[in-house]
């Protein structure tokens, strides 16, 4: 992996990681046998809702696995996983590295989990974890993008080290509406 050279028009070669491993937690691409698992987080608002997912039944998430995935994954656009308990299998939540940008050699992470999963350390562990690759491998910027009454997930950044930096007006869609968002993020010099 190398970062990206302005100088020689060189882009950043970054590549999205097949999986990461924590502890038990295992970071991995969605299957389609986890579509049923996973459905309900993105139609919940207390899951799926905090954490900006389309409101997608089974079916579209099973097309989007199958038909769009892959392509957004090879166009660098974004790479979605769940985030499973290896000790029984469980889908704890999700999580995936998006909006990678070759020039300046940032990424964006997004995270969320289900309710009985929170309280546990996984969203910083497997964010930690994130982070960690991206910088290992030519990152120097990870970004979060947070809705303001999220806090729960702004604790996790601030654990982490990520540095709230502004507001950006309506960013992100809540609840069928455009609502503001914090953008959160860690330079590699500060981790």
């Amino acid at each position: 992996m190398s970062q990206s050279d302005r100088s020689t028009a060189r882009i950043s070669t970054f590549a999205f990681p097949e999986e990461l491993r924590v502890e038990e937690l295992l970071l991995r691409g969605p299957r389609q046998d986890d579509v049923d698992t996973v459905a309900p987080a993105f139609l919940d608002p207390a899951v799926g809702g905090e954490a900006g997912l389309p409101p997608l039944d089974a079916d579209t998430l099973s097309m989007m696995l199958r038909e769009q995935l892959p392509g957004m994954r090879d166009r660098g656009l974004m790479a979605a996983y769940v985030i499973e308990d290896t000790r029984d299998g469980s889908i704890l939540g999700g999580s995936n590295f998006h909006h990678f940008d070759p020039m300046r050699d940032t990424v964006e992470i997004g995270y969320w989990l289900f309710v009985e999963a929170r309280g546990r350390g996984v969203a910083t562990r497997i964010v930690a974890a994130m982070v960690e690759y991206a910088f290992a491998n030519g990152i120097s910027r990870v970004e979060a993008h947070v809705r303001p009454e999220n806090r729960p997930s702004e604790q996790v950044l601030e654990r982490l080290g990520f540095e709230r930096e502004g507001v950006k007006r309506r960013y992100l869609e809540h609840e069928g509406r455009r609502v503001d968002a914090t953008l959160w993020a860690l330079i590699v010099d500060d981790a």
